[in-house]
């Protein structure tokens, strides 16, 4: 009687699934050239902090409110918030009482006027105020003298008696301050008054 034999079997490999396709997420385009930086954050991104914005964000927001309240005359402070804290674009996080401020009146002329002192003020979220101690140190001795004549001092007066300041110590033209804004503080730092109400010094 014969055996047949049989060789070795061969486990077979389940085929394997087809690989799925590749998702592709698709990247943000390139920013347009001297685009003003912005401190909005993807909605992932969002912090409970509210940053320092930039001048540019501000007007960004101004701007869309006066706008919407066209539009909407019952738009609220409050919806303002909410709108640029959810927004596609970036996140822009700001307070309302932030908000309130920079619409005032007074606020509106303080963004405008930091739009016109620098050529990069879009980019800035906080004026920068260079101290120059010899030039601080040379107008404090020079209204010291002013008012000892029984002299009074304008805010006209200390802006040309600063530019010549700063042309005889040699100062950076990119560190000479070219705004109205140092005089408050001046007269904060060294408590006096400039009696010209224009001026709105101190």
């Amino acid at each position: 009687m014969s055996e047949s034999f049989s060789g070795p079997t061969r486990s077979r490999k389940a085929p394997k699934e087809p690989h799925k396709p590749y998702q592709r997420t698709k990247k943000p385009g390139p920013k347009p050239k001297n685009q003003p930086k912005s401190s909005a954050k993807p909605s992932a991104q969002q912090q409970d902090s509210h940053e320092h914005l930039t001048l540019y964000d501000w007007i960004t927001v101004r701007d869309w409110y006066d706008a919407e309240r066209v539009k909407n005359p019952s738009l609220t402070q409050g919806d303002v918030v909410k709108h640029f804290a959810t927004r596609k674009e970036g996140a822009i996080l700001f307070t309302q009482s932030s908000l309130s401020r920079h619409l005032s009146k007074k606020g509106r002329e303080d963004i405008e006027r930091r739009l016109n002192a620098t050529p990069n003020a879009l980019n800035t979220k906080r004026e920068r105020i260079v101290v120059q101690p010899q030039v601080e140190r040379s107008l404090f001795l020079w209204v010291r003298h002013m008012e000892e004549k029984g002299e009074t001092v304008s805010g006209p007066m200390l802006e040309t008696k600063r530019e010549r300041f700063e042309n005889l110590f040699d100062v950076p033209q990119n560190e000479r301050l070219k705004s109205k804004g140092w005089i408050p503080k001046f007269c904060q730092t060294y408590d006096w008054f400039l009696r010209d109400s224009s001026m709105n010094a101190c």
